[in-house]
């Protein structure tokens, strides 16, 4: 085995029986341990898996931005989409370098010893390896380095084409599904997801849930290919899916750096985020109780006020951050121990009520039932009450006088519950490209102050390819600027965004 000398404190020498029970108490050096096993390799890949998509960088500047749930409160220039290239590169090279190479360990390690449930653990490092490139793929506008990438002997891998990548992962997930046997265990220690007893199970209802992610993700550019994997994750005998609140997918961190909350992290030392002007705005329209639970009001006062999105850095309008002239993100989101979500009950029931609406055969339970069931996993979620959640549902009921105000009411509402998920918000926002659903009125604004970029006014529609792309995989880079329009920018569509 190769050593690796980016295994994290606190990560990666886990041992765990339940999520993160007990790593604050491991003292072991991270500097190039002398051995690695599939427990660390598997906690390590999903400590930089969660980091990545919930960090300061990744989710605060990128994710939190174009979702509009933030606002920038001094240095604005990427809430109007100029990008830092160094964190653009980090970003490629810890999903690439560090995640999937260490989950390839993982299943390289297993595959040697061969102990007792050894296939269940390739299987669920490999539902992680989906998941990864899921993000990649979208994230970077569809083409990636996919079939040939983390391959030691292929120096310069090809670009698969964003289909490509996601047939792909509707069929790796199929194989793992089938492999997973919940008579056998899975990882007892390592997986800071799901780990000890009853995780395969878990696991199983996990990698149906991605399914359906990805199914949907893609339903409008290829239906016949979406159906067929939906009618696949919608069937019991394939494991079900997740159904609660305690089966959804976080990644929990505990108090104290290293392994707090990386924003909350960010937030000891300067206040670069506030909630933003549209998402409070939304919120107070149908008055919605979750505003209290995923901001903080003014000082001293009862009152939340959003910071208007994308504004220059010397207006005079800017915040500062300072909590008596804009509301703040709250601990729900920010805390040293609030998780980072993966994937969670409130976004399977959207994606169910969906689903129905669509007219998909398989569903059971109507678009209105699922549409409540997700709003009310979302109101449990923020630990609001069932008399909360039944006031605020009379004032946004469930509209469908056709498809496209249906998608409007569940995407609005989608939005709301995936408070935090900025990079897979972002992307459902792109892919519905909702309204209010009983006004018709946009939900999103454009930059105050201009986008930065002179190819896109309103949202990116991907992050560019690292600029060390075109120097080291020269060809194949080319070749992937050519199939999304000749030129690397963060205007050029998404393949599934065909609207």
């Amino acid at each position: 085995m190769k050593l690796y000398n980016k295994l994290l404190l606190g990560a990666a020498l886990f041992s765990v029986a339940s999520c993160t029970e007990d790593f604050e108490e491991m003292n072991v050096s991270p500097n190039q341990p002398a051995n690695a096993t599939s427990a660390q390799l598997m906690a390590t890949a999903q400590y930089n898996f969660a980091d990545n998509i919930g960090d300061e960088w990744n989710n605060g500047r990128m994710g939190m931005y174009y979702a509009q749930y933030w606002s920038s409160t001094q240095y604005t220039d990427e809430s109007r989409y100029q990008i830092r290239e160094g964190v653009n590169q980090t970003m490629w090279n810890t999903f690439y370098a560090d995640v999937l190479r260490e989950l390839v360990a993982a299943q390289e390690i297993e595959m040697e010893n061969q102990v007792t449930g050894y296939q269940n653990r390739i299987a669920i490092a490999e539902i992680m390896k989906v998941l990864t490139y899921h993000n990649l793929t979208d994230i970077y506008g569809g083409p990636i380095p996919y079939s040939e990438s983390i391959n030691d002997e292929i120096a310069t891998p090809a670009y698969d084409s964003g289909e490509e990548v996601y047939m792909g992962l509707l069929s790796t997930l199929e194989e793992q599904i089938a492999i997973l046997d919940p008579a056998q265990p899975g990882y007892l220690e390592g997986d800071l997801i799901y780990g000890g007893a009853g995780s395969v199970e878990k696991w199983r209802k996990f990698a149906n849930s991605l399914r359906l992610r990805i199914a949907l993700r893609m339903i409008d550019a290829n239906p016949t290919a979406a159906t067929e994997a939906i009618a696949k994750s919608l069937n019991p005998a394939n494991g079900g899916l997740i159904s609660s609140n305690a089966e959804s997918a976080l990644f929990r961190w505990i108090p104290g750096a290293p392994n707090n909350n990386p924003l909350a992290e960010a937030f000891k030392t300067r206040i670069d985020f506030s909630v933003s002007e549209p998402f409070v705005e939304y919120l107070q329209k149908y008055n919605d109780p979750r505003l209290a639970v995923y901001a903080d009001p003014l000082q001293g006062t009862n009152n939340y006020v959003g910071e208007i999105y994308g504004l220059a850095p010397s207006d005079k309008r800017l915040s500062n951050g300072d909590p008596k002239v804009v509301s703040l993100p709250s601990n729900y989101l920010i805390g040293e121990t609030a998780p980072t979500v993966i994937l969670d009950y409130a976004e399977v029931e959207f994606m169910l009520a969906e689903i129905a609406a669509r007219g998909i055969a398989g569903v059971t339970g109507t678009a209105q039932e699922h549409y409540l069931e997700g709003i009310e996993a979302s109101f449990e979620a923020a630990g609001l009450s069932d008399a909360a959640y039944t006031a605020y549902v009379a004032r946004v009921p469930y509209v469908a006088p056709n498809l496209e105000t249906a998608l409007d009411a569940i995407g609005s509402q989608k939005w709301i519950a995936m408070y935090g998920q900025g990079i897979q918000a972002w992307l459902e926002r792109l892919r519905l490209d909702f309204e209010d659903p009983y006004t018709g009125e946009e939900i999103f604004v454009a930059p105050a102050a201009g986008s930065v970029d002179p190819a896109v006014a309103l949202v990116p529609f991907r992050m560019s390819y690292p600029v060390t792309e075109a120097q080291l995989n020269e060809a194949n880079y080319g070749a992937a600027v050519q199939a999304i329009g000749g030129t690397n920018s963060l205007a050029a569509r998404q393949w599934w965004d065909v609207k």
